[in-house]
């Protein structure tokens, strides 16, 4: 393969690289003698400004775009490497390798000067920086099967909307070890995760309790304590669509949490009998790479209604039986109850060491009661924005 003469083989494992590429599509597919000079020196600027925007070398580049390529052979492979795969995949591999090693900025600019017809100054185009490409055919297996494919590899968390996987670029960085107390209730949810991962038998979790307890923080935080972890945030607009998304993360061989915050209905949703259905009465089984976890602040899920309060003992019952009739269907009932004066002053302190806040216990204890009676309330929530509230007055020089 002589550089800017032969043109490079078709992969046949990442064959996209050559078509939606910047770097390949509009830059080393530009560098040949059938192109024109402008299209050469335009195919050299791509490759230039691309590397210098990501901020990589071109073995870093290309390690990253196999790394997250959405190929649907490369899925295969990760699925079943057989020995005729993988040596497709290791041809890839060699002939990546081979690129990045021979397309360094100062050969491909001495190849394109010495293009019969050149004419422009090529000593003058920016370098770039050409780094290595280490990954081999086993280590990029190995890589996938723990991690995914694609955007799966790439993301941790997505949004479902419009039927389509939205990736969440900035996750919550919240960890387990940022929430306090509450061990009680994050241990059946951690232990609970534990066996999904395992492929034990695990139940979908339903957290209920007061706002501002943890509920959601402790699901965020327990995507963040495992790898091959997986999350799926479900707006409540979507859930009609679980069934399809079901549908399209079944034969993944990942492990997802689908996650539906602030649980409630109103009288004659549809949604609602969508929802129990799904969790536990549809004829399709929810698949095993799956669970369920949701949050609400109403042990009844259905909001009740002034015809509600005003219905026969009967209609009453039934009501009430319809509204705990999804609930009784997550195997897994988590409460999470306000905090007392003393839990609250426990959270704070806690929260206050963290940050490494030196302050006499008597003051910080009296300026978190000022501060939840302002809000109307205790809970770990108030807790977390007194403190962060208190660390800025602090560093400010100012009262609290």
């Amino acid at each position: 393969m002589k550089i800017c003469e032969e043109k490079i083989p078709p992969l046949m494992v990442f064959q996209e690289l050559f078509n939606e590429n910047v770097l390949f599509a509009r830059g080393i597919n530009w560098l040949y003698p059938d192109k024109t000079e402008e299209q050469r020196l335009m195919g050299f600027a791509n490759i230039s400004s691309e590397l210098l925007m990501t901020g990589k070398t071109l073995g870093e580049y290309l390690t990253d775009a196999v790394m997250y390529s959405k190929s649907p052979l490369f899925a295969a492979i990760v699925k079943e490497p057989t020995e005729a795969r993988k040596k497709a995949l290791a041809y890839d591999i060699a002939l990546i390798k081979k690129i990045v090693k021979e397309y360094t900025a100062s050969a491909v600019k001495k190849a394109l000067a010495d293009i019969a017809g050149a004419t422009a100054d090529y000593a003058a185009l920016p370098e770039y920086e050409s780094g290595k490409f280490t990954l081999t055919a086993d280590r990029l297996i190995k890589f996938a099967q723990k991690n995914g494919t694609g955007d799966f590899a790439k993301y941790k968390a997505f949004t479902f909307r419009g039927g389509k996987l939205i990736p969440v670029e900035h996750i919550d960085p919240i960890r387990l070890t940022d929430l306090k107390n509450y061990e009680l209730q994050r241990n059946q949810v951690v232990e609970n995760t534990i066996a999904f991962l395992n492929g034990l038998p695990a139940q979908n979790a339903l957290l209920y309790g007061d706002r501002g307890c943890g509920k959601s923080s402790t699901i965020k935080a327990i995507l963040n304590e495992y790898d091959q972890l997986r999350m799926i945030e479900l707006p409540k607009a979507e859930i009609a669509g679980l069934g399809d998304l079901y549908a399209m993360l079944k034969d993944i061989p990942m492990h997802f949490i689908v996650t539906i915050d602030d649980l409630t209905f109103t009288q004659d949703d549809e949604r609602f009998g969508i929802l129990k259905a799904t969790l536990d009465g549809s004829l399709s089984a929810r698949p095993d790479n799956i669970l369920i976890y949701a949050t609400t602040n109403r042990r009844k899920l259905i909001k009740e209604t002034y015809a509600d309060r005003s219905a026969t003992d009967v209609n009453k019952s039934d009501a009430v039986d319809e509204s705990m009739s999804l609930a009784d269907r997550f195997g897994l009932f988590i409460t999470f109850t306000q905090p007392n004066r003393e839990i609250y002053f426990d959270i704070v302190r806690q929260l206050a060491e963290d940050m490494d806040i030196e302050i006499d216990d008597n003051e910080l204890t009296q300026a978190a009661e000022r501060f939840a009676l302002k809000r109307g309330g205790r809970s770990p929530r108030i807790a977390r924005q007194f403190v962060d509230w208190l660390n800025a007055r602090i560093e400010l020089g100012l009262d609290y």
